[in-house]
This record gives structure tokens, C-alpha cells and sequence, in this order.
């Protein structure tokens, strides 16, 4: 009768090693997890993240406007109406806050296209600006930027929305 007992109690005994055994196996594995993935948020945010900037302004004709100076990376322009909006790129090296201005003259223009979003992903280097001025009336142009560390966007109009 021993036999039958004993045998009764090694089945459960082994029975609750091994759920103790799998318990451990899935609480190995869900701890490990958690660590892998700590440890990866923990490296993702220590890497710089480019500043999102988004902004409006209303341009009016031969006063052309800073949209961004590098570095950063122009995502989009949006205008409406038909009024034509220009985009082009100074040396603002030594220009500061009226390169847009000074460059102008000299500078490539683009036209950009009215009543759609014009993207861009322009990436714009250090010592450079792009500007926008509109070649004929006033029109509200809105924007989308990432800046990235000492870059400047829009300074006077720029709104983080």
C-alpha cells in the first residue's frame, strides 16, 4: 500500500516541479523582454531627435520671408489662391536675419504650386536659408520643418502646433 501512496505523491510532486518549472520559464522570458526593451528605449531616446516645427505667415509681394536656416530639413509648403509663391536658397553665412533680403536678387527661384502641398524634403545645410516671397499680392503660406541643433526656422512666425 506504501507503493500506491508513494507513487500517488511522486506524480503530483513532479506535477508541481514541473509547473513550477514552466512558470519560471515564462516569468525568464517575459523579465527578459522587458529588460530588452528598456534598455532599447533607454538607447533610442538618448539619440538627438530632430525638432518639429510647424508654421504660417502671410507674405506679401517683394518682402520675402526666412522659412528655415540650416541645418534642417523642409518637409512641405501649403499655400492657396492664385497668387504664385517663389522658394529659393541664400548664403546666410553673413547675412544673418536679412539674407533673405539681400540675397534675392541673385538667387534661383522656384514657383511652387498653388492649392496642393508641396513637399519637399529639402535638407538644408549650415550657413544656408531658404526663403519664400510672393510675386504677386499677399497670400498665407504654412510650412513644415525639423530643426536640427543650431538651425533656426521661421523665428518671427513659427508656432509649435
Amino acid at each position: 500500500m506504501n507503493n500506491g501512496i508513494e507513487n500517488g505523491l511522486q506524480e503530483r510532486n513532479s506535477g508541481t516541479m514541473s509547473s513550477r518549472k514552466s512558470l519560471s520559464l515564462v516569468a525568464s522570458v517575459i523579465l527578459s523582454g522587458l529588460v530588452a526593451f528598456g534598455s532599447f528605449r533607454a538607447t533610442a531616446s538618448a539619440t538627438p531627435r530632430a525638432q518639429d516645427v510647424r508654421g504660417q505667415t502671410v507674405l506679401n509681394t517683394g518682402s520675402p520671408q526666412v522659412v528655415v536656416a540650416g541645418p534642417a530639413r523642409l518637409l512641405h509648403v501649403d499655400f492657396e489662391g492664385a497668387r504664385a509663391v517663389s522658394l529659393y536658397s541664400v548664403d546666410s553665412r553673413n547675412g544673418g536675419t536679412d539674407a533673405c533680403r539681400a540675397g534675392a536678387a541673385g538667387a534661383k527661384r522656384s514657383a511652387l504650386r498653388t492649392n496642393v502641398r508641396n513637399a519637399l524634403d529639402l535638407d538644408v545645410p549650415a550657413g544656408q536659408t531658404v526663403c519664400l516671397v510672393a510675386d504677386g499680392g499677399s497670400v498665407e503660406v504654412a510650412w513644415h520643418a525639423q530643426q536640427s541643433a543650431g538651425g533656426t526656422i521661421g523665428t518671427a512666425y513659427a508656432s509649435n502646433r
